[in-house]
């Protein structure tokens, strides 16, 4: 049996709620038999076809086992319409036995996501596509297709072809449409002839002509043509035609022959000057703006005049007066501001009277005036709120603080006026909280309350205080679904004005719940994984803060490209569902990349076992890929695979020039990562990484192969803050040994290939505001590492390393930067019994190792002391905790120090210059740490801020001794200076 069918219709989900209003009543009647019956299948299908959808299905408010009820059809239906797929929401019911069977029918909006172009188009497809995205957006619905069409042939027009024809043509099934468009461009439309009004003589018309390139019989096209009159614009402002103004029109004779009009208002060519008095640090172009503006309107002139005014006033000239005169003919123009500066004030003193409650030294750096300042009135104004501000932070709210200025006759330059500032102040009553009431609440405790608000009884009055503890009040409705929620402050003052009672009335209003959360346009992320990231479940208050926080937790995921979250009411005033549309990003991402590394880096300088390290600048290219796969079965899963090479020569005794150093240049640097990343892992909020490694480094004095496994959980306890527990099983071999083999550790002769078995604990706080070029901001890290030969290490040691990096903005925001870092690593080798080979035959021996020499801490180059090449920073192993050996090359240390100071200074949007001082030192031991024996450097830099991070080039200069190295045949000196270029800032 076949029953009457309730469907939902229209466009949006307002005609969805008119349609169940009204459609259910007059239809109810016919389904009266099937109320209250059992339901035993709900059925889902889309033109006849089944679909089994879990996103569809939990929408469905008609579970099997439940009676039938009306409501819950309702419910049912305006849930399925609300997710926005549908264009028809129907529901059949059917007998069955044991009780009633329901299909909903499903009819989705046919919607456009592909353009085919075929025919002979002529113009390029990527073009033709990009003007259909910018009108109608890169999915648009199929009823739109004639008006895609439209566009293409407007677009078609502008280029040139008068008459194309443009066939639109839907493909596909109704959820994935194609629409194809078959073009025939036809003939392009040819210039008859060039009309150009509004030039004044024939030689400027010929001019003209040539500069845009106008012949007749030419090919038209509207776009590049308006191209070419904007750059000729461009142009004629530069040389002060401000009110220039270029355009054209057509005049169509037949399909493929017209006449161009081009309407040229060149205007006059106009001069600014100052006359009169001189203006000190003019900057005419923002004092008198025609020609960013375009214009010489008389408003924008009278500006001019303020600014100007304004401009001397803010140097001291207090009586500043400009006026402006315009003169000239059609073709010149000319305008003259006369500045009247006046004479210079200058401040002898600043005097503050009847400050009986605040003393005097405490509000003269709040005037923030000294003597000697020039007399700024607006800055003595700004002094005068500042001190009026503490005074009512104080609980003074009836304060008032004036000024007057007066003369000193002597003392003053020629032109100036010598003036003190005197400041009265009037305090007034000190009026404090007396009662705090809360009128109108029940929804929260009193507790609640107050601990909401920063008032408390007997404290100070202050006004924005009380402003803000009714923002914070409102926040509180607002944040647990009282969206309707009103709150005002009503301060009932004391007749004496001592006291004040803070009365906060509330109309609090509804509360909001959230019904249900509906998850549209996911297609390969399973829904729980978004589920999973949310602040709202249904019954909870549908608050702001739980919206924004759902908001940045899905967009932190990675996983989507668009994101919606919008309310949807169906009824109920206090209920409403939350739907959450996402556009899913790619779920394989590409990346690669190539580019030049140069450093400067220490070699042997001969064959000879004796002879020393110098220092020479290398240039390395390097390339990178990237592929990596994410949303691994519906889930937030990613695995990724990074791979870096560079060209480098190993590490040998040869001559760099030589055949056998020519022999070891190759791709002996290299990198191979593969990352798997499971996040909220264990039904916690921690990510779980595992990672397996490959590399080959060379480094000044040894090369490096190191391979191995990693597995890390990091725990995130805010948005700034992370905390990371990690496990590591690798092995590092090292050849190519530069050192001395009396200067090598005995933990190197043992061990040349180490196996490594560590646990590692790391805290991280990052409040910086761009982890790539930060402006403003913190970073602290504190790290420490524990390997054992009780977990499978060969070697036992304890790492320390703790970081922290402070950036702030000097003055102009974005043009001045300070930037300061200190860095200390601290280590220490575990008591370990090995054998060795004696006189005697073997020997047991019991001795704390150093670290190997691949897990000691290094520092000089780029990133640490820009005055010295990478790794080459220490002392000479015969001073006490030295690590450079006899021949000049580094052994690393279980001790480091590092500081960094930077003043960053922009100079356009993408050049600055950089000044640094930076020191430390590296320490065969932590017992031979000494502040004493820090070394410096210093020097500058050059950034540029390119696509892929700030290029920076630094010079650093060491600073106070430099040591020798070598034998006395072949003896050499540190270099004064070290050349570093890389990406990225140093710190």
């Amino acid at each position: 049996m076949l029953l009457p069918r309730h469907a939902v219709h229209g466009p949006g989900a307002i005609c969805a709620c008119l349609v169940l209003w009204a459609g259910p009543a007059a239809a109810g009647a016919e389904v009266d038999e099937f109320i209250g019956q059992r339901v035993v299948e709900v059925e889902f299908a889309t033109d006849g076809i089944p679909i089994n959808d879990p996103a569809v299905r939990e929408l469905v408010e008609t579970t099997a086992g439940e009676p039938l009820a009306m409501r819950e059809v309702r419910e049912s239906l305006a849930h399925l319409f609300s997710l926005g797929r549908y264009g028809h929401v129907a529901v059949d019911a059917y007998p069955r036995a044991g009780g009633v069977a329901l299909l909903y029918e499903l009819r989705p909006f046919e919607l456009v996501e592909r353009i085919e172009l075929s025919g002979n188009r002529v113009l390029a497809a990527d073009d033709v596509r990009r003007v259909v995205v910018q009108r109608h957006g890169e999915v648009f619905p199929a009823s739109a297709a004639a008006a895609v069409a439209d566009t293409v042939r407007a677009y078609y027009a502008e280029r040139g072809f008068l008459s194309p024809r443009v066939d639109a043509e839907l493909r596909g099934s109704a959820t994935e449409r194609t629409l194809r468009l078959t073009i025939v461009a036809g003939a392009r439309a040819r210039v008859n002839r060039w009309f150009i009004t509004g030039v004044a003589s024939a030689l400027l018309n010929t001019r003209l002509r040539a500069r845009l390139g106008l012949v007749d019989g030419d090919v038209y096209d509207g776009a590049r043509l308006d191209q070419r009159l904007s750059e000729y614009e461009g142009e004629l402002r530069a040389l002060q035609y401000y009110e220039a103004r270029l355009s054209h029109t057509v005049e169509r004779r037949t399909d493929a022959d017209i006449d161009v009009r081009l309407n040229i208002l060149r205007g006059p060519r106009i001069t600014v000057t100052l006359s009169g008095d001189e203006v000190p640090d003019a900057r005419l172009g923002d004092l008198v703006p025609v020609g960013r503006e375009a214009s010489v309107d008389e408003d924008l002139l009278e500006d001019a005049d303020r600014r100007i005014a304004a401009h001397l006033r803010s140097l001291g000239y207090r009586d500043a007066d400009v006026t402006h005169t315009a003169d000239g003919t059609a073709d010149e123009l000319s305008i003259v501001f006369a500045v009247t500066r006046g004479p210079f004030y200058q401040v002898v003193a600043v005097r503050i009277r009847g400050n009986a409650s605040v003393p005097t030294e405490v509000l003269l750096p709040v005037v923030n005036i000294t003597s000697g300042d020039p007399l700024i009135v607006s800055d003595v104004d700004a002094g005068l709120a500042a001190i009026e501000e503490r005074y009512q932070q104080l609980g003074y709210a009836t304060v008032r603080a004036t000024r007057t200025f007066a003369d000193i006759a002597t003392g003053g330059a020629a032109g100036t006026v010598m003036q003190t500032v005197d400041i009265d102040i009037v305090e007034g009553p000190r009026m404090t909280i007396a009662a705090l009431v809360f009128d109108g609440v029940e929804a929260w405790p009193f507790d609640r309350l107050e601990e909401t608000v920063a008032a408390r009884i007997g404290e100070p009055f202050y006004g924005p205080q009380v402003s803000d503890d009714r923002d914070a009040l409102l926040s509180l409705y607002l944040n647990d679904g009282y969206e309707q929620a009103v709150v005002v402050v009503e301060p009932q003052f004391a007749d004496d004005l001592r006291t004040v009672d803070l009365v906060f009335r509330v109309d609090e209003g509804r509360q909001v719940l959230v019904d249900h959360v509906l998850i549209v346009g996911n297609r390969r992320v399973d829904s729980e994984t978004i589920r999973g990231e949310l602040a709202l479940a249904p019954g909870d208050p549908l608050g702001l803060d739980d919206v924004a926080e759902t908001r940045r937790r899905l967009n932190a995921l990675g996983m989507f490209r668009g994101l919606d979250i919008r309310e949807f009411s169906h009824g109920s005033v206090d209920r409403r569902d939350v739907i959450i549309e996402v556009e899913e990003a790619p779920a394989t991402t590409l990346a690669y990349g190539g580019g030049l590394e140069v450093s400067q880096r220490i070699r042997r300088d001969s064959g000879d076992e004796g002879s020393a390290a110098v220092e020479r600048i290398e240039f390395a290219p390097r390339g990178s890929f990237q592929i990596g796969r994410r949303n691994l079965w519906g889930k937030n899963r990613s695995i990724n695979l990074f791979t870096r090479v560079s060209v480098r020569r190993k590490n040998d005794p040869s001559e760099p020039g030589s055949a056998d150093a020519a022999r070891t240049l190759g791709f002996n640097e290299y990198r191979v990562l593969g990352t798997y990343r499971e996040p909220r892992s264990f039904r916690l909020r921690w990510d779980v990484l595992m990672s397996g490694y490959v590399e080959q480094a060379i480094r000044p004095g040894f090369d490096l192969f190191t391979r191995g496994v990693t597995a890390q959980v990091v725990a995130g306890s805010g948005d700034r803050t992370s905390t990371t527990l990690g496990y590591r099983l690798g092995s590092n071999d090292t050849s190519n040994r530069q050192l001395d083999p009396e200067d090598s550790n005995i933990v190197d002769r043992l061990f040349p290939e180490v196996r490594l078995s560590s646990f590692r604990l790391s805290r991280l706080r990052d409040t910086r505001n761009d982890p790539f070029d930060p402006t403003r901001g913190t970073v602290l890290t504190a790290e420490t590492e524990l390997a054992a030969r009780s977990i499978g290490s060969a070697v036992g040691f304890t790492k320390t390393f703790l970081s922290g990096s402070f950036f702030r903005e000097l003055r102009d925001a974005s043009r001045l930067v300070f930037a300061a870092s200190a860095r200390v690593g601290l280590a220490w080798g575990f008591p370990q019994t090995y054998h060795l080979e004696g006189p005697g035959g073997p020997m047991e021996v019991s001795q704390t190792l150093d670290l190997p020499i691949s897990e000691r801490f290094f520092a000089g180059g780029d990133n640490t002391v820009r005055g010295f090449a990478l790794d080459r920073l220490g002392d000479p192993r015969e001073e006490p905790g030295g690590t450079i050996d006899q021949d000049g090359f580094p052994q690393g240390g279980n001790a480091m120090l590092i500081f960094n100071t930077e003043l960053r200074v922009r100079l356009t949007r993408a050049v600055g210059l950089v000044t640094f001082l930076d020191a430390g030192n590296v320490y065969d031991d932590v017992q031979h740490v000494s502040l004493r024996r820090i070394r410096g450097g210093a020097g500058f830099g050059v950034r540029y801020s390119s696509p892929v991070g700030p290029i920076r080039v630094d010079l650093g200069f060491k600073l106070g001794e430099r040591h020798f190295f070598g034998d006395e045949t072949s003896r050499t000196q540190e270099p004064l200076t070290a050349l570093h270029i890389s990406i990225g800032q140093a710190f």
